[in-house]
């Protein structure tokens, strides 16, 4: 029998949603900071590289996923993220950003959409590439999204710190201002309480982009060039970050591995409330 025919509205497996031009402008620049409260001079001239870098995880910024999608968009979340770095971002440049549709997959009562991100320099060089997993109801569109009790998670409130070297990053208080700055204005469930609301969330939820730029910031300044040019990042979202709620980002350095003759320094990385609710947990490494 023949395909059946793709609503080019949204996702379907092996949709190429092709290309468009990334700048780094000022303007994100400064919302980064701002939205965050963390301190730019480290990404100045001099700290980093000779020049002055944009935070690795500007890479946030260069989603396309209106068009990869499924057609419920209610009570959507961001599951998973994955990342592989090879070169610093500058402020000011150019780039050349291509994604598609790498698979969609059933995980409990949902949809997860598989986006391959990668991100071009002018000359063609791949200065960092991802995989984004993005979550959708299957059969709710409208009352309220149920949301497990972090307190039920076995392993997931009570995080299990692994031996090793321990880095953390200061707290932070999130503010829906800082929320509004850091997605440039835009009114939607990560800024507007009435918007999401019609998404099905009680209170605005804090941007995955948001959560996530923390543990990024914290491995920029602990490891610098090598983080740049080598880090890789795996992570899952397992709590929902709400304004007002203080978190931490932190890191254990593991151990070291070797595979296909290169060593790679390992970490444990997470993110966590002042009640010990963690929000983000995952792994990193670098060339060691």
């Amino acid at each position: 029998m023949a395909d059946q025919p793709h609503d080019e509205k949204y996702a379907y497996v092996g949709k190429d949603l092709g290309s468009k031009e990334f700048l780094t402008t000022d303007a994100i620049m400064e919302n980064y900071f701002n939205g965050l409260g963390v301190d730019h001079s480290y990404y100045s001239a001099g700290s980093v590289y000779d020049q002055k870098v944009a935070p690795t995880m500007t890479l946030t910024e260069i989603y396309g996923i209106e068009e990869a999608r499924m057609p419920n968009n209610f009570g959507n979340l961001w599951m998973r993220q994955e990342w592989e770095m090879n070169s610093p971002i500058l402020p000011d440049q150019k780039y050349n950003v291509t994604s598609s549709v790498l698979d969609i997959y059933e995980h409990r009562n949902r949809d997860v959409v598989l986006l391959h991100i990668s991100l071009w320099s002018p000359d063609g060089d791949l200065i960092s590439q991802g995989r984004h997993h993005q979550s959708f109801m299957k059969d709710q569109t409208t009352g309220t999204v149920s949301l497990r009790d972090p307190k039920a998670k076995g392993g997931v409130r009570k995080f299990n710190v692994p031996d090793g070297e321990l880095v953390e990053g200061d707290p932070h208080t999130i503010s829906l201002e800082m929320c509004g700055t850091f997605f440039h204005g835009n009114a939607n469930y990560h800024t507007n309480k009435e918007a999401a609301e019609e998404l099905g969330f009680q209170e605005v939820v804090v941007g995955g982009r948001m959560t996530m730029s923390y543990v990024g910031d914290l491995m920029d300044r602990q490891f610098g060039k090598a983080w740049y040019e080598s880090g890789k990042m795996d992570i899952k979202f397992t709590n929902i970050t709400w304004p007002e709620d203080t978190i931490i980002p932190k890191a254990v350095v593991t151990d070291e591995t070797t595979e296909n003759g290169e060593t790679r320094s390992n970490m444990a990385v997470w993110v966590e409330k002042e009640d010990g609710t963690v929000v983000i947990v995952g792994t990193a490494s670098i060339k060691a």
